[in-house]
């Protein structure tokens, strides 16, 4: 019994964290870097928040916006994080990051699984987290390109 006291307190953060991204929560504050190692915040003025966790995933994001760029985003009040954490550090370093770079718009990278570990997910599909004025107001899962480009706002 005293193991699982020990326990809780461990796991407690999960909860509190995860159930920070429900309908009608704030927004929550969340500081990563991007893919060329410049500090974002997420905050109150993000509008749609897109979360990847698997590369699949990844590449559907990046087929989604494909078009867009900082400013087009940025404008929008969309932001886009990806967990890379799984990755292993060599291939990131060598292989992942010099393709991220590339991309015209800023990826927000959690490269430690706690950083992300609060986002919602399901597998194969990119979360969707939209807010107005600071509170959530839904969160869906999108499995394919036109789907998630429909639901940020953009010509098919």
């Amino acid at each position: 019994m005293p193991t699982s006291l020990l326990i809780i307190p461990l796991l407690l953060p999960a909860f509190v964290s995860a159930a920070s991204f429900e309908t009608g929560a704030p927004m929550p504050v969340l500081t990563l870097q991007d893919q060329h190692d410049t500090t974002q915040t997420i905050d109150a003025n993000t509008r749609l928040l897109i979360f990847s966790a698997e590369r699949d995933v990844s590449a559907l994001v990046e087929t989604a916006l494909a078009d867009q760029t900082t400013e087009s985003l940025s404008a929008a009040g969309i932001q886009y994080v990806s967990d890379i954490s799984a990755m292993p550090g060599m291939v990131t370093s060598m292989i992942a990051l010099p393709k991220m770079r590339k991309r015209p718009y800023p990826m927000l990278l959690g490269r430690e699984a706690e950083e992300t570990a609060m986002f919602p997910r399901e597998p194969g599909k990119a979360t969707l987290i939209e807010s107005e004025g600071g509170s959530i107001t839904s969160v869906e899962f999108i499995g394919d390109a036109a789907g998630l480009r429909a639901a940020l706002g953009f010509a098919p």
